[in-house]
């Protein structure tokens, strides 16, 4: 026995005088005289000398038709009150396991009581998680995305700061807390792809570009950066009559005709659209974007905020549309950092405010889910939080954003209000799950976490002498994917080196390549910093007509003189002679009666198979010996313009660990 109902009792609540140890937020049950076993919870605990008195709320009964009921008639005082066991929990709680449920994690204080969410509910009634920076929002997230994603549900995540890309990568420092899950480190490489507006600061990912063919006029004025004075809208609107297909530098050249000096702000506004070179004639479909058993990010780090607002417009309308014609399969819509893109009115107005109000108001009927993810629910537009029906909920300080859940969330009181506050990381209150809130420890990530504040400095021990530590710098340093707890664990009494050897990221249209510039090769294997050389990929230049004819060559891979013939429009003498050039220098090679594309070409043609998908992390990191750069980035440049657009490259440090 736990202890004795004491002073008077109402539906609701009361009080019990401890006779045992207890905490605050156990769960307790008493007999009640008509309904028998409820459920109750204790919600704070006072202590004078006398004696520890318990403040205990009324959970409730499950009845026959194991629906959820609470008391009509008081519990009697002085009945006996005893710790609840995990069955009874489970029932009142409805905490069972269900099929198409995602587990997110454990009740906090009973680590054998597994908590799941509906997923079916989750996707067709939206879910939002709340918490204040650092508090683990995009931990607790990333927990259902890996549930999503391990039932093969599609998803689209609107990534601000790249913190998902992390999902590609097992989580192996956390394998000890997963193996108390009975859960393992997974990686989801094959089910994530990633796409950018901006693949210089994203290197890896797939260019995400903006369809410009049936832009209606109107739609172009709402997808514009910045908002046009009347005057502006007219010169814009009478420029348009004249465009059948809008066309940007069509655009500026019907804008420039126009007499009136209005015009001059209009067409920076446009040329500035333009040079973001977002819309294109061949653009991401929503096809593309929304595919079973993958997750699309949208990562728009280093994207001016201005412009992420349009294209989380014009991604989440194309993407809404297409849903409403079902040419896309039901999905899950994840918005990071939703206070920019559907803040509350007394913030300001978004471009994207109309469509996810939109969204989270009629989604559910489409099968388009909506999760909402905000460090300030204060600033979020409250028609948008008021229709997730699940939330998740980590801690929270702040007077305003406290205020906002308590006005716009069910079953939140006073306090549940004052529990926020004092969560601690990893832990989370849950509302929708059942008819109460739940407060759950978060269940470990199978995959990386990538959303950890960025550390500048390693973890030192105090009685490390720093005033005469040599070897160390911050640099902008490429990690292996094994860390080097990771390498001494697999080689046991065994002396590691860490090496830097210098390097550069060469960002293209298409694919990153990593450079070695210690030997000059293009890095393929990372934990040992080599590949193949540049020098195998070295052709001898080409005249124009020979570069044609190699176009027509590639094209049909394998081919014969009289293949091309019609499409050279030169001799077939010279024809010929060409042909024979390009054997000559290796670009193609003959097989008998025909000709293929040699080996070096085919492997410059599938540069993009070597693509680097890593990340750049300035990092104060100790090494034991930094390798000579013995190539110069202009020198390798040299043999890739020849074959790749190269639009940027990144000095950086390749880390590698020596095992003696």
């Amino acid at each position: 026995m736990l202890g004795r109902i004491i002073d008077k009792t109402t539906t609701t609540e009361f009080k019990i005088s401890l006779e045992q140890p207890a905490r605050k937020l156990d769960y307790i049950k008493i007999e009640h005289k008509e309904q028998g076993m409820i459920l109750a919870q204790i919600l704070e605990i006072e202590k004078n000398k006398e004696q520890t008195i318990a403040i205990c709320t009324v959970l409730g009964f499950r009845d026959k038709n194991k629906i959820l009921k609470s008391l009509r008639t008081p519990l009697e005082p002085n009945s006996e009150v005893y710790k609840a066991d995990e069955n009874l929990i489970k029932t009142v709680l409805g905490l069972e396991h269900a099929p198409n449920s995602a587990f997110i994690g454990t009740l906090d204080g009973y680590d054998n009581i597994k908590v799941y969410l509906d997923l079916n509910k989750l996707i067709t009634k939206h879910c939002s998680i709340l918490a204040k920076s650092g508090s683990g929002k995009s931990y607790a997230s990333s927990v259902l995305l890996e549930e999503l994603l391990l039932r093969n549900i599609p998803i689209v995540v609107i990534d601000p700061h790249g913190e998902y890309q992390s999902l590609k990568f097992p989580n192996t420092e956390g394998k000890e807390k997963l193996l108390k899950f009975n859960l393992k480190p997974n990686s989801f490489l094959n089910k994530i792809q990633e796409f950018s507006s901006d693949t210089s600061i994203n290197p890896g990912c797939l260019p995400l570009k903006l369809p410009n063919n049936g832009l209606t006029a109107s739609e172009l004025l709402h997808l514009l950066p910045t908002n046009l004075s009347s005057n502006q809208q007219g010169i814009l609107y009478s420029a348009l009559k004249h465009m059948k297909h809008i066309d940007f530098d069509n655009l500026i050249f019907q804008l420039e005709q126009e007499e009136s000096s209005a015009k001059f702000t209009l067409i920076n506004i446009i040329e500035y659209v333009r040079s973001l070179e977002l819309f294109s004639d061949e653009p991401t479909l929503p096809k593309d974007l929304v595919k079973s058993s993958k997750a699309s990010i949208i990562n728009l780090r280093g994207t001016p905020p201005e412009v992420q607002e349009v294209i989380v417009y014009k991604l989440a309308r194309d993407l809404f549309m297409e849903r409403k014609k079902n040419n896309i399969p039901p999905f899950f819509l994840v918005v990071e950092e939703a206070q920019n893109f559907s803040p509350e009115r007394n913030f300001g107005e978004a471009k994207s405010s109309v469509i996810l109000r939109q969204i989270a108001s009629e989604g559910r009927k489409f099968g388009l889910g909506l999760c909402i993810i905000s460090q300030r629910s204060a600033r979020v537009d409250k028609n948008v939080l008021s229709q997730c029906s699940t939330q998740i909920i980590l801690k929270i300080t702040n007077p305003n954003d406290l205020k906002t859940i308590s006005s716009s969330l069910e079953g939140i009181n006073s306090q549940t209000e004052k529990e926020v506050q004092s969560l601690s990381i990893g832990t989370a209150m849950v509302v929708g799950v059942v008819d109460l809130p739940l407060f759950v420890n978060i269940r470990p990530r199978l995959t990386k976490h990538g959303g950890e504040a960025i550390s500048i400095l390693q973890e030192n021990s105090i009685e490390e002498d720093v005033y005469n530590k040599n070897n160390e710098a911050l640099l902008p340093i490429i990690k292996p994917k094994l860390s080097l707890q990771d390498i001494k664990v697999l080689n046991p009494g065994k002396e590691i080196k860490t090496k830097l050897i210098p390097a550069s990221l060469l960002v293209t249209d298409s694919c990153s390549i990593l450079l070695n510039l210690n030997n000059g090769e293009i890095v393929t294997n990372l934990e040992e910093g080599n590949g193949f050389s540049l020098q195998s990929l070295a052709l001898s230049p080409l005249s124009p007509q020979q570069k044609a004819v190699l176009n027509l060559a590639l094209t049909l891979k394998k081919f014969k003189a009289s293949d091309i013939f019609s499409k050279a429009k030169i001799q077939f003498s010279e024809l010929y002679d060409t042909i024979h050039a390009l054997h000559q220098k290796g670009y193609i090679k003959r097989m008998n009666e025909h000709y293929e594309i040699s080996e070096t070409m085919d492997k410059i043609l599938n540069i993009k198979e070597v693509s680097f998908t890593g990340k750049i992390d300035y990092t104060n990191v100790t090494y034991d010996e930094m390798l000579e750069k013995n190539f110069e980035p202009e020198d390798s440049l040299k043999e890739l313009k020849n074959y790749l657009n190269i639009k940027e490259k990144k000095d950086c440090n390749l880390v590698i660990y020596e095992i003696k």
